[in-house]
């Protein structure tokens, strides 16, 4: 591995106490898929063009005992590792798009959790470029403690404005705004107008994340992934716009109610802040994504309807059921196709796919001890859908799937995924 480090200045920078909860989070990482050649010496250019403007991304994560989690950045010493993989003549196969391997082995003591990286001489980012003769695959890894998934998919956007322009950095200062505090002070006028009785919960409910990791009985659940085309994502939202009378909502409001199909109290989404007038700007380094809390309605016993979550996003509330807290038994939904853009490094884009090492024993999307669903863009017309639950959700699930006529799916039991 190589480090490709800061040559400007030392900084230091105090992360909030909102960014100092992501670490249970693993690294944010997608693999970028391409049929033309990556010239690695360009990328590495690109590469320290960014990390002279931003520094934090090439610092380490520095914690003292009673004092807040840092990341320091020295000039010179610290910086972005950069891997460059070349697999000669082995073959690369991604033409089924649900089982593509990576073809990288964690050999680089790359950390699982982002909170492993505390401490040490562990790059904050990672860029991997691994080729043969035929295929180039970039993969950007970003740890969670500076990072959401409007700064990731900003990451690299830039990463590959930069590799196409060599004067794209220098023309764009500052590509991030780095302001920690906005943050809290977010979180703290909201948390002002909460009760007493969400506070109490709000504050409570990572705690029993944390335990509902390790007591989940994995035998009573599944996890269900498959591919959907954006011709199958418009169906659902207009079988919801035939029973609604809401002039707006989108296609994410659709499927997070097609997906429901048992009652529940509690619903989750995450909320990127940055497209929202608060304050926070497009350009915010960090984390800016809200989970938005909200209850269900007992007159549709307990099923969660569109109507629900498109008045959610319009109000942001965090409102909490006692039970559905204490136990996580909520539906959450994640959707990272808004923050998406589809990198082109000089030529088209042929796959984007959640990576992970082809030596890791579990799939790292499924770690999530609550009912949960995600979905992201792969290419320009297709996505991939996640979803882990109960085993009998899933089985419904996947038989309205069938029914819409989605061919490609897989069902596999958590406790077959260790």
């Amino acid at each position: 591995m190589e480090l490709i480090t800061n040559i400007n200045v030392y900084q230091e920078y105090q992360l909030s106490k909102f960014d100092s909860t992501m670490g249970i989070w693993p690294y944010i990482r997608l693999i970028s898929w391409y049929k033309h050649r990556i010239d690695s010496h360009r990328l590495k250019i690109a590469i320290q063009q960014i990390v002279d403007s931003v520094p934090i991304l090439g610092g380490r994560l520095v914690k003292k005992l009673f004092s807040p989690l840092k990341v320091v950045c020295k000039p010179y010493k610290s910086g972005v590792g950069f891997i460059d993989i070349d697999l000669g003549e082995q073959e690369i196969n991604i033409d089924n798009l649900l089982d593509t391997k990576s073809y990288v082995k964690n050999g680089f003591d790359i950390p699982q959790k982002s909170a492993d990286a505390i401490n040490k001489d562990t790059p904050l980012v990672y860029v991997i470029l691994n080729h043969n003769h035929s295929y180039y695959g970039i993969t950007l890894l970003v740890n969670h403690f500076i990072a959401d998934g409007g700064t990731y998919f900003k990451l690299l956007e830039y990463l590959s404005r930069a590799y196409e322009d060599p004067e794209y950095v220098p023309k764009s200062e500052p590509l991030f705004t780095i302001n920690f505090d906005k943050m809290d002070d977010f979180i703290a006028a909201g948390l002002k107008k909460s009760s007493w009785k969400d506070k109490l919960l709000s504050s409570t409910a990572p705690l029993f994340y944390a335990l509902n990791i390790f007591l989940r009985n994995k035998n009573n659940w599944s996890y269900i992934e498959c591919i959907l085309t954006k011709d199958k994502l418009d169906l659902i939202k207009r079988k919801s716009k035939n029973i609604s009378n809401e002039s707006a909502y989108s296609t994410n409001d659709a499927l997070f109610e097609f997906l429901s199909v048992v009652p529940i109290k509690q619903f989750v989404f995450f909320c990127n802040l940055r497209s929202r007038n608060v304050g926070i700007p497009e350009n915010y380094l960090g984390n800016a994504e809200l989970l938005v809390s909200d209850l269900t309605k007992p007159e549709n016993n307990y099923m969660l309807k569109h109507t629900d979550v498109r008045k959610s996003v319009n109000q942001l509330p965090q409102r909490y059921g006692l039970i559905s807290t204490l136990t996580w038994t909520l539906q959450l939904h994640n959707s990272w196709v808004k923050l998406q853009n589809l990198p082109s490094f000089s030529g088209e884009l042929i796959l984007q796919k959640w990576f992970e090492f082809d030596d890791e024993p579990n799939k790292t999307v499924t770690l999530s001890p609550v009912q949960t669903s995600l979905i992201y863009k792969i290419t320009g017309n297709q996505y991939v859908l996640i979803c882990i639950n109960l085993n009998d959700v899933i089985s419904q699930i996947e038989k309205k799937l069938i029914n819409l006529g989605v061919e490609e799916i897989i069902v596999e039991n958590l406790q077959s995924n260790g």
